[in-house]
């Protein structure tokens, strides 16, 4: 019974540390601008915790977000940028 606890607590950390996080931010910021229309839903449920819709940036239909002052971009699970 503890060691099921034990697996099922050790394998929650190891996919939180599955998720993908961003080393750099964009290389290009001054091309992401806000958006006027709505964020879609998957960008939504992409973006880290504390970022809201109206720090979303988007260029050539790439999304990132704004963050201490750089443009990070959202990433997918695999760890690419999400585009459509």
């Amino acid at each position: 019974m503890i060691g099921a606890r034990i697996t099922a607590v050790a394998a929650a950390l190891l996919l939180t540390a599955c998720l993908p996080t961003s080393d750099a931010p964009v290389p290009d910021p001054q091309a992401y601008a806000r958006i006027d229309a709505p964020v879609p839903f998957a960008v939504r449920r992409l973006l880290p915790q504390g970022i809201t819709e109206a720090d979303v940036r988007v260029a050539d239909n790439c999304y990132a977000y704004a963050y201490d002052g750089q443009i990070w971009p959202v990433l997918i699970p695999r760890g690419t940028q999400y585009c459509l």
